[in-house]
């Protein structure tokens, strides 16, 4: 194969290699310099490459993952995943932090239904603030509905993570008792003060 460069302008002549097959006949036709170039520059990349991300210290993609897992934790306020129970709310509720965060979660995914304050809307969801529920008896209860929705209703089940939830669900309960600018009327039963079950 030649790879003799063709003046410009000047007519190409067509190379017909000596080989025969089927009376197919092929034109010596070589690769161009630059795509050989590529070629041998991805292989020589591939060496080092394979190297560092499989054999040495080089940060793979699980490497990347278990750090944002790590920075995303640290976020929202815990040194790890907490279980989503009633006695992880009543911590939340009595760290400020974590409150805010709630708080925070609550206005982008909440609001619109209950309310910035808690007070409800009408036609979607409850009033948040006081001692009536139709879906909670107790503390834990706001788990269920947080993550699984309600059935027939507008509010469907949130993608968060344990750690969220539970700033959520502290934040939730701890509305009770405060007053709204425009509050529903209560709906559902009287239920008992919050504990931990």
């Amino acid at each position: 194969m030649s790879e003799t460069p063709i003046p410009p302008n000047d007519p190409q002549e067509d190379n017909l290699l000596d080989h025969n097959y089927d009376g197919i006949q092929e034109f010596d036709n070589p690769l161009p310099g630059w795509w050989k170039a590529i070629f041998w520059a991805c292989i020589l990349f591939a060496v080092p490459y394979t190297w560092w991300y499989h054999f040495a210290d080089g940060n793979s993609v699980y490497d990347r993952y278990e750090a944002d897992v790590a920075a995303k934790i640290a976020r929202e306020g815990g040194d790890g995943p907490v279980a989503a129970d009633a006695a992880a709310i009543l911590a939340a509720m009595n760290d400020p932090t974590r409150l805010a965060r709630g708080k925070a979660k609550y206005g982008t995914i909440c609001f619109a239904c209950h309310a910035a304050d808690g007070g409800g809307v009408i036609g979607l969801g409850p009033n948040m603030c006081d001692d009536s529920y139709k879906n909670i008896t107790k503390l834990g209860d706001f788990v269920g509905v947080i993550v699984n929705g309600i059935p027939g209703t507008a509010m469907v089940g949130q993608t968060l993570s344990p750690n969220e939830v539970v700033n959520v669900a502290a934040y939730m309960a701890s509305l009770r008792g405060t007053t709204p600018a425009n509050p529903k009327d209560p709906e559902g039963e009287v239920i008992a003060p919050w504990a931990a079950e």
